[in-house]
């Protein structure tokens, strides 16, 4: 087929769903796909108008890898510790197969590829899906600095995440477990069974002060979180502005922090090191055993509060409050199952 001026190159492979192209450009040839031909061609020339403009970055020799790497470094002082944790975790499988790929050459053959890679590796289909919305990001960002001619994971489908199926709790379980807690009566075991009876994330548990109850008010303030960050601990705000809200307390969250020692800043752990993390889980699978309760991991004491919320009747803006959700839709996609026991088991959570 006749071609324009500076229309480049543009082909389909017979064993692929996208169409490919390529121009060169100041001595340098630069590669595009798309969905359609006509998508092609119109990269293509945004190519040309940008070079002209003199916007385009020369392709260079830099890998997929060292792109990364920097993109992390960068990172560092953008995003919280426990977002960079999870884009290096996130990203760490990619690198072992598309690292040295240079990042001029990337095409979405080489990212779909990957990603099968994984999952024939027994790969997690959640942890596949958090690598290419990862490397989703982190290449946008190359292609809008000019490093990337075009974004390739835009042209390979996300990949279907597969929730193994798992029995949640009946309010039968939560009664065990908050009894399992209270029998325990260290200060941890307390702060899980808060975690049930408020919803609060771990890391709000533990970033809570005494300073932050109000017994007149029978109210507590959520104003930080602690988090881990991959070798240490870091404090600060909640995890969004929706975060950083206030709780009403039932008599039962009134009556355990009244059993804890004052002694303290922090109302669940005293020290310089809040419990790290294999610790909050090894207590929480004792407790879960004790209970005689399916395991689950301490985020999951948040999820089961959610649940309550939906079947007591609460409206979703209220259980979005009290979540701290940024969002209800958030709040309705992730919470808006039933717990077993139907009215059953609302006529007894009432009681």
């Amino acid at each position: 087929m006749p071609r324009g001026h500076w229309e480049g190159n543009v082909f389909k492979r017979p064993t692929r769903s996208y169409w490919e192209g390529s121009v060169r450009l100041g001595g340098r040839r630069y590669y595009v796909t798309g969905r359609t031909r006509q998508e092609v061609l119109d990269r293509i020339r945004e190519l040309v108008a940008r070079h002209a403009w003199g916007l385009l970055a020369p392709p260079s020799r830099l890998t997929l890898g060292e792109w990364l790497g920097e993109w992390l470094r960068q990172g560092e002082g953008r995003w919280r510790p426990s977002t960079l944790r999870r884009r290096r975790q996130a990203l760490a499988p990619v690198l072992g197969e598309l690292g040295q790929v240079r990042l001029s050459r990337l095409s979405p053959l080489h990212v779909l590829r990957a990603l099968a890679s994984l999952r024939e590796r027994g790969v997690g289909s959640r942890t596949v899906q958090l690598a290419h919305a990862t490397l989703h990001t982190a290449l946008e960002e190359a292609r809008e600095m000019g490093l990337l001619a075009d974004n390739p994971c835009s042209r390979v489908p996300r990949p279907r995440h597969e929730p193994r199926e798992a029995r949640d709790w009946t309010l039968e379980d939560m009664r065990a477990f908050l009894a399992s807690a209270l029998g325990d009566g260290r200060p941890l075991a307390l702060g899980l069974a808060l975690m049930l009876l408020t919803g609060l994330r771990p890391g709000e548990m533990l970033g809570l002060r005494w300073e932050d109850v109000d017994w007149d008010g029978e109210a507590l303030r959520v104003r930080r979180s602690i988090t881990w960050a991959g070798s240490e601990w870091h404090e600060g705000p909640p995890k969004s502005r929706a975060g950083a809200r206030v709780v009403a307390l039932p008599r039962l969250a009134l009556s355990l922090l009244s059993r804890l020692s004052r002694e303290g800043e922090h109302a669940f752990w005293r020290g310089e090191r809040p419990p790290d993390a294999r610790a909050i889980s090894r207590l929480m699978a004792s407790l879960c055993e004790g209970a005689g309760v399916p395991r689950r991991p301490a985020h999951y004491l948040r999820h089961a509060h959610a649940s309550l919320l939906v079947h007591l009747g609460v409206d979703v803006k209220s259980a979005q409050r009290r979540l701290g959700h940024a969002s209800a839709n958030m709040t309705l996609d992730v919470y808006s199952h039933h717990l077993p026991g139907g009215e059953k088991a609302i006529a007894q959570a009432l009681d």
